[in-house]
């Protein structure tokens, strides 16, 4: 979340808004996304975003999305990213559910 607002930072308040969602897929998966209305990703970025030490922030570390990424995975989920047709980023996890735990 703390990225969709950064990537904000220069857009008009008026369409700064960020969007959580979390679904169920009735069977084995929940994924999350969250969806924000600020530049997108680049090209270049797209490529390197989850390594460890990239970033694209002036005091950014580079370390957020690969730790969401290892712990993700540590817990057999997947993490994308894309960029949405009326502009901004999404980015969802998938982690499988157990019905147990429902």
């Amino acid at each position: 979340m703390i990225n969709a607002f950064d990537a904000m930072r220069n857009t008009p308040p008026d369409r700064r808004k960020v969007v959580i969602a979390t679904e169920w897929n009735g069977e084995s998966t929940i994924c999350t996304s969250v969806r924000d209305y600020g530049v997108g990703i680049s090209e270049e970025a797209r490529e390197r975003l989850f390594e460890h030490f990239f970033t694209t922030k002036a005091e950014g570390l580079g370390m957020g999305l690969g730790i969401v990424r290892s712990i993700v995975e540590s817990h057999a989920g997947t993490v994308t990213a894309e960029n949405v047709a009326d502009g901004g980023a999404r980015f969802h996890f998938t982690l499988p559910a157990s019905t147990a735990a429902l």
